[in-house]
């Protein structure tokens, strides 16, 4: 390859070093001198010698305008092959630029440029790179420079570490003292987030107990903690590579990088989570869900109670007036809503990440908790009426959450929730249910009292929780029926009770119960409805005749409540999922009820002289039921064929373009279950 004369290549070198002269021409000549190097027509030891005068002048403006130029070519010859001499001869020089303050910039991006360099093409040795990280934090006074330099900095760290920690390995104090010093009072969002990976790859390096993590833990986490919580706030149109949850996200990474942090950081989350800020609430419940999976059980032990107690008074006791001081009424809701739910996260991950040690000190606490044990015997009283247990639907739910997320955490602890409470609620729901059934029977004016709605629903929770501890079960599971007071025998006791009570929600006509109160009693009954007939088959609790009234029950309401579409559609919705459960599980006994219950019947709803239902809600049911399965839209399909070319006439009087659009939903569907 011919090479390229000196005198068309110098000028742009010394365009390069002309401050005067606009950025865009020192681009052009960085991208011209590369392009030569790239394509051989000028190689780097040519390059370098024309340029010694510009790289050790003692004009310092001229000096490190070299140095620079230097090192962004070497940035843009990343993939061009470099033999080992001249890759020892720009590690020495570059090493030695480091402690040259008034050309520190091109020294940072030529060590950065060495350090991305690929083996393949000749890269920096490990031994230079200990000596180049050495001479670093000898020499570079991070904090002193300029945001762009202080990246560069944090940029080297960060991939020495992250690429050649076998060269960081055999350091001592120096290392952490460098770090802290680098990144103490650093205010850059950029900078900060790369700080934060810093802190992160460092303290993992070192998770030996006598390291250099353990020993410096309080040191580092000083620092950390004055950025916590994270306040940074940009524009939508602000170009940063870092925003304010990037900036959250790392330094959650930072805290969690070692269990050497959790003396310090535990009390802070907790401390802040007692702040009257929305986002000091949710960032400190975050923190907390993550630093408790990543301490482990041993140290986490000791912070059981506490944790518990400030979980409790975020999940039950978070102040609407608080929220509202702090962020506009739009928003309140979606705040509680997030803290709530991030809380109750949080106590899932602390009752399954506790130790077995601490399994029965941790269940006794929530179990036992006054306030817990006086809510739910306050929904358990016989006096408490539908609607007074509707005054305040945000703590029931709470109360069931919490229930819910406590019983389905193993078997023992599933059994010890029933135990304790599911009794005593199944008993005050049917005490209920009958005095309502008699007021009906009688009619004999208004009734005194409703069906327990905080009793049905927390019956249903534990219902749920119950099935999912039936589904993770990964042992031999006839100990658990044998097993006496299981969880599966106590609901088996009551199986009956509950049936029953579920059924007549869905049948009986309450005109007691106001229309959106009687919408949440008929969800809430068809929902334990489903979780009855959808537990895996081998740990069903339900005998086959029980599971074949469930169905029949919500046929039922497909075949004679049409006037009641809330009820009619829940229904629908509940035998489509009981279908699809049956293909997930592959429930053959279960199949063979299913279909002789349900997809028969909903078929024969396609003869019209043996059914009233308008033929939108025929067509609807038909393709509902007909998505559980293959085996079910085949069957559906069948009966459907027949029936349009039947009631074609029928279609064409009654709005045939509505009919019209349903029958083509439900082809179009049935072309994509086959293909």
């Amino acid at each position: 390859m011919a090479k390229v004369a000196v005198g068309q290549w110098v000028p742009h070198v010394e365009a390069f070093v002309d401050v005067s002269r606009p950025p865009a021409q020192h681009s052009a000549s960085v991208d011209a001198l590369s392009a030569l190097v790239n394509k051989d027509k000028l190689t780097l030891f040519d390059l370098v010698s024309k340029m010694e005068m510009y790289l050790t002048t003692t004009d310092h403006i001229v000096r490190s305008r070299g140095i620079l130029l230097l090192g962004e070519i070497l940035c843009r010859i990343s993939f061009k092959q470099l033999d080992v001499n001249a890759i020892s001869t720009l590690s020495d020089f570059f090493i030695s630029r480091l402690s040259d303050w008034q050309a520190l910039r091109g020294a940072l991006v030529g060590c950065l440029a060495l350090l991305h360099r690929k083996q393949t093409v000749g890269s920096i040795i490990i031994a230079d790179v200990k000596r180049l990280l050495e001479t670093f934090l000898q020499n570079v006074q991070v904090q002193s420079l300029a945001a762009a330099d202080r990246k560069l900095c944090f940029q080297i760290l960060n991939y020495i570490l992250d690429h050649y920690p076998e060269a960081v390995k055999t350091m001592g104090d120096e290392l952490l003292y460098g770090m802290c010093e680098a990144i103490d009072e650093e205010k850059d969002p950029e900078c900060l987030k790369l700080s934060f990976n810093l802190v992160e790859a460092v303290m993992k390096l070192f998770p030996d107990p006598s390291g250099l993590a353990a020993q410096y833990a309080s040191e580092v986490f000083e620092i950390l903690s004055k950025y916590y919580p994270i306040y940074f706030t940009h524009g939508v149109g602000d170009d940063l590579d870092a925003t304010r949850d990037d900036l959250s996200k790392a330094l959650m990474h930072a805290f969690c990088s070692t269990p050497y942090f959790e003396p310090f950081a535990i009390h802070l989350l907790l401390d802040k989570l007692s702040s009257s800020l929305p986002l000091a609430k949710l960032d400190s419940l975050k923190y907390l869900d993550n630093c408790i999976r990543c301490y482990g059980a041993d140290r986490m032990g000791r912070h059981v109670t506490t944790i518990w107690f400030k979980l409790k008074e975020v999940i039950f006791s978070l102040s609407i007036d608080q929220i509202l001081s702090t962020s506009g009424a739009k928003d309140m809701e979606k705040n509680k809503n997030e803290i709530v739910s991030e809380a109750l996260t949080c106590l899932k991950t602390a009752i399954t990440q506790m130790g077995p040690s601490d399994e029965d000190r941790l269940i006794n606490l929530i179990l036992l908790d006054e306030d817990i044990v006086s809510s739910i015997h306050s929904v358990a009283s016989e006096e408490a009426s539908g609607l007074t247990s509707l005054q305040n639907p945000i703590q029931l739910h709470a109360l069931g959450s919490v229930i819910s997320i406590l019983a389905e955490s193993s078997a023992y602890f599933c059994t010890r929730v029933l135990q304790a409470h599911f009794a005593r609620l199944v008993d005050s729901l049917e005490i209920s249910a009958g005095r309502e059934s008699q007021h009906l029977n009688n009619c004999s004016g208004p009734s005194s009292g409703a069906i327990n709605y905080g009793a049905l629903y927390l019956s249903v929770q534990m219902l749920s929780s119950c099935r999912e501890v039936a589904l993770t079960y990964k042992e031999e599971f006839s100990p658990i029926k044998s097993a006496k007071e299981s969880w599966w025998l106590i609901l088996e006791k009551k199986m009956d009770s509950l049936i029953h009570i579920l059924q007549s929600l869905l049948t009986i006509d309450s005109q007691s119960v106001q229309s959106a109160d009687r919408q949440e009693y008929v969800s809430c009954a068809v929902k334990g409805l489903i979780i009855l007939a959808t537990f895996p088959e081998p740990r069903l609790p339900l005998s086959a005749s029980a599971y074949e009234d469930v169905l029949l029950t919500l046929t039922s309401v497909i075949m004679s409540k049409y006037e009641n579409m809330h009820l009619w559609r829940l229904s629908l919705k509940a035998l489509t999922t009981i279908g699809s459960s049956i293909v997930e599980f592959h429930a053959s006994q279960k199949e063979n009820i299913y279909n002789k219950v349900v997809v028969d019947k909903i078929s024969s709803l396609d003869e019209p002289c043996r059914t009233s239902i308008p033929l939108n809600l025929r067509l609807e049911a038909c393709f509902e039921v007909g998505t559980s399965g293959s085996n079910c839209m085949l069957r559906v399909a069948k009966s459907l064929e027949e029936a349009v070319v039947g009631n074609i006439s029928e279609a064409t009087e009654h709005s045939s373009c509505f009919h019209s659009s349903c029958m083509s939903h439900f082809y179009k569907q049935l072309n994509k279950i086959f293909c």
